[in-house]
């Protein structure tokens, strides 16, 4: 296996929380050159136009809120 850098393949217990909570939504953490963090979502259903949504966020805590938004816009989970 080759390493990528700023991917780990071992996630997080945030993100393994974070998994757990939204299990419609494929989440990871990425880390820029100087090792901070940036968290996405990706919903797994395209949206009925055939879109993807996409969600980036700084912080853990962001990342939820962010998710919990898209979920009441959207009526429910994922």
């Amino acid at each position: 296996m080759i390493p990528v850098p700023g991917y780990g393949l071992f996630p997080s217990s945030d993100v393994i929380r974070l998994r757990a909570e939204f299990p419609g939504y494929l989440i990871c953490e990425l880390h820029d050159e100087l090792g901070f963090p940036s968290y996405v979502a990706t919903r797994r259903a395209r949206s009925e136009g055939g879109q993807v949504l996409l969600i980036t966020a700084r912080t853990v805590a962001n990342l939820r809120a962010e998710i919990q938004a898209q979920e009441h816009r959207q009526g429910g989970d994922a």
